[in-house]
């Protein structure tokens, strides 16, 4: 398993702003499309070749466990696993920047689901992930990292 530190992880992961400034309200519309809609859409369509392109090379994530897989193990998971829970949604809560080029969105992710006994459920979790602006990437910005906590699954009352 391979330790990395916050502090690793913004150093090599800050990059020169381009030539012209930017439009901070632009860019928090297009992370929050990009979280809200592309990301998961990677998983829905089992789209590898486009979660390839957005997870930066060095992409880690960290799971509620606190173990640890790296972008190979997170895009042969997409690869071979279907996703696609009832009414999933992501709510982005804030974004905070690290700099003109390096931010850190953070929200929930929602959806219906079973529990492991098969009991209709209120899914919900926590994610907190690094992005940094990539002009040579389709998107414009890659992920550096993913942490996902407070899985819950509250099952429904029986009516």
């Amino acid at each position: 398993m391979k330790t990395i530190t916050l502090a690793v992880l913004l150093s090599a992961s800050i990059a020169v702003s381009p030539a012209g400034a930017t439009d901070r309200a632009t860019d928090e519309a297009q992370l929050r499309h990009i979280k809200t809609e592309t990301w998961p859409g990677f998983y829905r369509e089992q789209d590898v070749e486009g979660l390839c392109a957005y997870l930066a090379p060095g992409f880690v994530n960290i799971a509620p466990d606190g173990s640890a897989s790296e972008r190979a193990a997170e895009i042969a998971w997409v690869a071979a696993n279907e996703w696609n829970p009832a009414n999933f949604r992501y709510i982005v809560d804030r974004i905070d920047w690290f700099g003109p080029d390096l931010a850190m969105v953070t929200g929930r992710g929602l959806s219906e689901r079973t529990d492991e006994e098969g009991r209709p459920c209120d899914h919900s979790y926590a994610s907190t992930n690094m992005v940094r602006r990539a002009p040579d990437t389709a998107l414009g910005w890659q992920a550096l990292a993913s942490h996902v906590s407070g899985t819950r699954c509250v099952v429904r009352a029986e009516d």
